[in-house]
């Protein structure tokens, strides 16, 4: 990508992202980390990183640099989903008391 396509890239990242800001220091800095990867390539990982919901800021280079596919945005909500079920499940064992001495003996005459 050239320095001139850099500026393109920051024109279609203030289209989502309004309050991002652009100046040619930033903009060096950017084509050193995309100066490998192809404008339309940039633009494609742009428009999914601007369609999930929790991306409310501007995204950073590398955010741009990957081509992410269906599978690999799978596998994030996967690891997402997983993350948050543990985190459910620890809230639920807070306050959990063990039972007691009177409930232990009942299901020893149950199983007896």
């Amino acid at each position: 990508m050239t320095l001139e396509e850099i500026g393109e890239l920051f024109d279609a990242i203030v289209d989502y992202y309004p309050s991002f800001t652009a100046d040619l220091k930033k903009m060096k800095s950017w084509h050193t980390m995309l100066k490998n990867v192809p404008l339309a390539q940039a633009i494609n990982n742009l428009e999914a990183f601007a369609s999930e919901p929790e991306n409310k800021y501007p995204p950073h280079p590398g955010a741009l640099m990957t081509k992410r596919t269906d599978v690999d945005r799978y596998y994030e909500n996967m690891r997402q989903s997983g993350f948050e079920q543990i985190e459910n499940l620890d809230r639920m064992r807070v306050g959990v008391a063990p039972p007691t001495d009177e409930q232990k003996r009942r299901v020893r005459e149950l199983l007896g």
